[in-house]
């Protein structure tokens, strides 16, 4: 996987986990709950969010904007949104 990607996590105590390039990232109730109430905002206003839930370092931050230079936000963006949508309630 090149670009981004959000799923439900297979085990463990998350809730899922967002594919960022070729790493996973954690996703907690929180965070997850910020994503969720981000399904309407613009594509500048996602990827904040996104850095903010899933940049828990420097490395990833970086990743993050690297990735997210690479595609479309307004796709990647609604692709996202739509993965966060369709996630199981918790």
């Amino acid at each position: 996987m090149d670009n981004f990607a959000i799923e439900p996590a297979r085990q463990g105590i998350y809730p899922a986990v967002c594919h960022i390039g070729q790493i996973y990232v954690p996703l907690t109730d929180e965070g997850l709950a910020q994503l969720r109430a981000a399904a309407t905002v613009p594509p500048k206003e996602f990827y904040r969010i996104l850095v903010e839930v899933a940049g828990a370092s420097a490395y990833l931050r970086e990743l993050i904007e690297r990735v997210w230079a690479q595609g479309d936000a307004a796709e990647q963006t609604r692709r996202l949104q739509q993965a966060i949508a369709q996630l199981p309630a918790r």
